[in-house]
């Protein structure tokens, strides 16, 4: 237990730290516990194991005996969070609910900790994380053409499972559907209450308005007009940073496993979280001859993007008629979330040149893949 960013990074102490490890240990009795090897900047992760037994069966030969794992005791995650990102548990359950295969039920562990620090329990989602094994450059060996190819229909397999789960209309008592009739719903941005849907067009404005350059303000200008003039469109349960630390796969298929980090989801347009289509199809590098980052997409992305596009209208034959409207919300999920920077937490400051390159290289080149 030697790293001290989290704690440092909140204001927290180290003491703070032995006191919040104490009381998961003895609440977790003989389990044995551990700081987890993928850390989050909001949070600190604990890996919670069952012990091992040793068990020697009657009349076996002496030391006969094995260690085994408890039955029916899988590997849980223990996560300790400060009280200005503490979870919301509405969000999250829904999340469990729509995605109940990929997405970790989480609960509250109700315990008494220093400074307000929140403590969940979440079981251990199987699978690695997509970013360890992507890999840079634009060439594809078939092997791994065919893994990408895989990730593609399982990523539109996720993004259908949104269209077709319940969710929550704020302004009515009962839960509807993406694909209920559409005058039942009230208007689309009536629905989204959160931190970032609540706030869409003021962002779109200011995005218009200070973005670094001409192409890129105009951009936004016609997207917010778009979705002004949309009155029926679905909401939806989007997770809010789907990007490939936070996309858990299997090792050899690439097949999508699960879905980790959500913390900043909330109820948003459906589409609204395509920008994370983009980060599949490619990556950031270095570009030795302008001595900075550059986007660069895997051959055949354009074919895998059309793959992608082709078997979530398979899933969802009645989007065919709405796509427009959908790729007008995949263009507020990249002009929201790489137009936007992200300070230690804070979502308030539009990019610009000198401090976010990164994000400048990746709005220009979805936003011209789109």
């Amino acid at each position: 237990m030697t790293s001290p960013n989290f704690w440092n990074r909140f204001g927290l102490h180290l003491e703070d730290r032995d006191i919040c490890l104490k009381a998961v240990r003895d609440r977790y009795g003989d389990y044995e516990v551990d700081e987890y090897s993928e850390q989050g900047y909001c949070s600190f992760t604990l890996l919670v194991t069952p012990p091992k037994v040793a068990f020697a069966r009657e009349n076996t030969r002496p030391q006969a005996t094995a260690e085994v794992e408890c039955e029916d005791a899988p590997a849980l995650i223990v996560q300790l969070r400060p009280p200005q990102h503490a979870l919301d548990l509405n969000i999250v359950r829904a999340a469990s609910t729509a995605h109940q295969a990929l997405a970790p039920t989480i609960e509250d562990l109700d315990l008494t900790l220093p400074r307000g620090i929140c403590a969940y329990e979440m079981r251990k989602v199987d699978g690695t994380p997509l970013s360890r094994l992507q890999q840079h450059g634009h060439s594809l060996d078939d092997r791994a053409a065919k893994r990408l190819e895989r990730l593609i229909t399982s990523f539109a397999d996720l993004i259908a499972q949104n269209w077709h789960s319940p969710r929550e209309v704020h302004d009515i008592t009962r839960t509807v559907r993406a694909d209920s009739p559409m005058d039942e719903h009230p208007s689309m941005l009536t629905q989204c209450r959160g931190k970032v849907g609540s706030t869409m067009i003021s962002r779109l404005e200011r995005l218009a308005s200070e973005l670094p350059d001409a192409y890129l303000r105009e951009r936004a200008r016609e997207t917010m007009r778009a979705i002004q003039r949309m009155e029926d469109y679905p909401v939806v349960l989007n997770h809010g940073d789907l990007i490939p630390s936070n996309i858990l796969v299997d090792h050899d298929t690439w097949e999508i496993t699960g879905l980790v980090d959500w913390a900043e989801a909330e109820y948003l347009p459906f589409g609204t979280c395509l920008y994370g289509l983009e980060h599949l199809l490619g990556t950031i590098s270095q570009d030795p001859a302008k001595s900075g980052p550059k986007w660069t997409y895997f051959n055949g992305a354009t074919q895998l993007r059309e793959l992608f596009w082709s078997r979530l209208i398979d899933a969802i034959p009645e989007l065919e008629a709405r796509m427009g409207d959908v790729r007008v919300m995949r263009d507020v999920g990249v002009l929201l979330w790489h137009g936007i920077a992200w300070d230690n937490g804070a979502i308030d400051r539009v990019v610009n040149d000198g401090e976010d390159v990164e994000e400048l290289v990746k709005l220009r080149a979805f936003l011209t893949a789109g």
